[in-house]
């Protein structure tokens, strides 16, 4: 499910949180900066979606998630993208 900001969209975030009040005002935040919003609940969805080939500007972790936590994603997908900040 993604999230667009009304009009222009230039920015596609990916915001993994597990807590749904963190991951409601992280991408209402998001979504008045104009970025359209992928949420996901745990790492491994995260990695699903860049599996699926899905591509983002930016990525928002959680460090501490259930299933897989923020770096391990992060050690997962690191090889598929150019570069990573921490």
């Amino acid at each position: 499910m993604e999230l667009k900001a009304k009009g222009f969209t230039s920015i596609k975030a990916l915001l993994v949180e597990d807590i749904e009040v963190c991951r409601l005002v992280l991408s209402t935040f998001l979504l008045r900066l104009h970025c359209e919003v992928t949420p996901a609940m745990n790492g491994k969805e995260a990695i699903d979606l860049f599996l699926e080939g899905k591509k983002f500007d930016i990525v928002l972790f959680d460090k501490d998630m259930p299933v897989m936590t923020g770096p391990e994603v992060i050690n997962s997908i690191s090889s598929s993208i150019w570069h990573v900040f921490i």
